[in-house]
């Protein structure tokens, strides 16, 4: 019953989205409405989880009778400006785009289109992926996941007590929209799946963008699909790392505020960025970065709304807010729990002096000097470490790909492209329509480590654009094909690099010995079976599965590393932090009091003794790779 209400009610959000997208974009392409549809969906479910979140009150039932008064609102507002005939007419048109698209590429004798097939097959492997292993990728496992797991254990985005940091203080907007997928069938199999729509939002701005500043149809549909390829993006995809989906809405946010001002882009342009404020700290910074260029098109839409400004503000604040209810939630719980609205970093603030508590300096963090920026290559030497990482240093193809590049087509074509843009900037006439791709390039690097690719996906956004302009500017048959077979032979060797590396090394992820099992498994076996050494062995994630019932306790210290480890599959199980380093005598009370049934605590400790000795535990084993020891508690 739970996968059946989860089901329609997606379904009632996407159409729903897709009203307001077509009410917003009727005079526009398939590719404006399939972006505005991939911004309003995530909206729409994040605002009725977050509102019962506040209360306490995120629980499936509310969820599920809560969630529909929005959706059939939004369909209400933009059937007033959309009637149902019209928005039924545009569904079947889009529908029929990638018919037009074949034909158009047959009619062009473009190569380039290949690509986008190559890209469908991924995203539907991305989700047999997601649907087939348990999460595994570290950072996932580490804090990303719990975040999930604690919203729908709690109900409630309250203030998590919990020993690892990035959980307590990462906003929280991909995690959100992995639990509306988990539950209602409180079930953890698609707890990786929230980044699956973005890598489509990815290239469907990469698209629209290129065939906005000339690229043909066909080829711009290859750039957008490249995109995909890319193995920053494909290895990352399907899981929730969350840095796929910050690419997709910096480039989105930045397509938008290229044009003159409407009332229309403002909204999207502002939605794109609360969204990715909503996932990722780094928001916030692109967010002060891109306010005055924000302010300055909000200033020209109010001059030139004679006779009308007074709505037209009304409409700019209505924006405004709109951003705030994706995007700002973790930072006013931040600021009111420890005085930081970026906790758990220090902050320094320049203009007052004074610092703003927290754990990590992240100018040491990230490789820079105390006291100094690790933003706009604020780090030693970040420069040449980004110039190294694109052509000289050897990647590692791990879904958090950290050097490397984006692989030979950004390294050998894309990068290229966007010299030549930036030299053409010596025109002025082509500053409109390069400009904004330059400003998304530079934005995206201007990040803490620069250098690892999951960290600037915009500037690949950037650099297929910009080979996308080039295409457009080539009036002969001739040079657009041999282009477009250079773009496809680079695009072939990059996406092979990446996915070779994964099949043939013995202990990666899509080793046939885990893949071929997985694909037989039931969905106990699936989501017990250790795919990596970092997660429980099989044996003990079974006994977890068998052993503990509903609101069973289960208990962690600080020594945990792989905090998602410790939820049950389907959410019945209550996981609590205990810290076992204030006191032994504190440490037994707090145990008494929730009466757990099983226990991690730090091996060697005092309290791993006194758990042992005075309270009878149960040895069962030690956590991979981390100092935490699991006990049983007697009855």
């Amino acid at each position: 019953m739970g996968w059946l209400v989860w089901m329609v009610e997606t379904a009632m959000c996407l159409g729903a989205a897709f009203w307001v997208a077509a009410a917003l974009y009727p005079d526009r392409g398939v590719l404006h409405r399939l972006i505005a549809t991939l911004l309003v969906a995530p909206a729409l479910l994040l605002v009725p989880m977050q509102a019962l979140g506040l209360v306490g009150a995120l629980r499936p039932v509310w969820l599920g009778a809560l969630a529909p008064v929005g959706f059939v609102l939004a369909a209400a507002m933009a059937s007033r400006h959309l009637g149902s005939e019209r928005a039924w007419a545009l569904a079947r048109s889009d529908l029929g785009a990638p018919l037009r698209l074949l034909r158009e590429a047959v009619r062009e004798r473009e190569p380039a289109v290949l690509t986008t097939g190559v890209a469908l097959g991924v995203l539907l492997f991305a989700g047999l992926l997601v649907w087939l292993y348990r999460s595994w990728m570290w950072d996932p496992v580490w804090y990303h996941v719990p975040i999930t797991a604690y919203a729908i254990q709690m109900g409630s985005l309250d203030w998590i007590d919990t020993s690892v940091p990035w959980t307590q203080s990462h906003p929280k907007n991909i995690e959100l929209l992995a639990a509306w997928n988990c539950i209602f069938p409180l079930d953890n199999r698609l707890d990786d799946s929230s980044q699956l729509p973005f890598a489509v939002l990815g290239a469907a701005v990469t698209a629209a963008w290129a065939r906005e500043v000339g690229a043909r149809p066909a080829f711009a549909a290859g750039v957008g699909a490249a995109w995909m390829l890319l193995p920053p993006m494909f290895l990352q995809m399907w899981s929730t790392h969350v840095d796929l989906a910050c690419g997709a809405f910096l480039s989105a946010a930045v397509f938008f505020l290229r044009e003159r001002p409407t009332p229309r882009d403002r909204w999207m342009s502002l939605l794109a960025l609360g969204l990715y404020a909503g996932t990722k700290m780094t928001g916030a910074f692109h967010l002060l970065l891109l306010g005055p260029w924000v302010a300055v098109r909000g200033g020209l839409e109010l001059w030139h709304a004679r006779g009308e400004r007074w709505r037209r503000a009304g409409d700019l604040v209505l924006s405004v807010l709109a951003l705030m209810a994706v995007g700002s939630f973790k930072y006013f719980q931040n600021l009111w729990k420890t005085g930081n609205p970026l906790w758990a970093f220090k902050v320094k603030l320049p203009l007052l002096g004074t610092e703003l508590p927290g754990l990590f300096d992240p100018a040491v963090f990230y490789g820079s000097r105390p006291g100094e920026s690790p933003l706009f290559f604020g780090s030693p030497g970040a420069l040449m470490q980004l110039l190294r990482s694109w052509y000289v240093e050897q990647p590692v193809y791990w879904p958090d790909v950290r050097t490397g590049g984006f692989g030979p087509l950004f390294s050998w074509l894309l990068v290229p492209c966007l010299v030549w843009l930036a030299v053409e900037l010596l025109r002025p006439r082509h500053w409109k329509t390069h400009l904004p791709i330059l400003v998304l390039g530079l934005a995206s690097l201007m990040v803490q480590s620069a250098w690892w690719p999951r960290f600037v996906m915009g500037v690949a956004t950037a650099g297929l654009v910009a080979l996308g302009l080039l295409q457009g500017r080539l009036r002969h048959m001739g040079p657009r094909l041999g282009l477009s077979l250079v773009f496809l032979a680079l695009t072939a060797v990059t996406f092979w690099r990446g996915a070779s590396v994964q099949v043939l090394q013995r202990d990666y992820f899509l080793f046939p010995r885990h893949f071929g099992v997985l694909l037989r498994s039931s969905p106990e076996q699936r989501a017990t079976r250790q795919v990596m050494d970092w997660l429980w062995p099989t044996e003990w994630s079974e006994r977890k599965e068998r052993e503990l019932q509903a609101g069973d306790v289960v208990v962690y210290d600080q020594s945990v590393v792989f905090l998602g480890e410790f939820f049950a599959r389907d959410y019945r199980t209550r996981v609590e932090y205990v810290p076992s380093n204030e006191g032994v005598a504190r440490y037994l009370a707090r145990i008494d009091a929730l009466k757990p049934r099983w226990v991690g605590v730090e091996g060697g400790s005092v309290a791993e003794y006194a758990l042992k000795a005075e309270r009878g535990a149960q040895y069962l084993f030690r956590a991979p790779r981390s100092g935490i020891v699991l006990y049983r508690m007697p009855r």
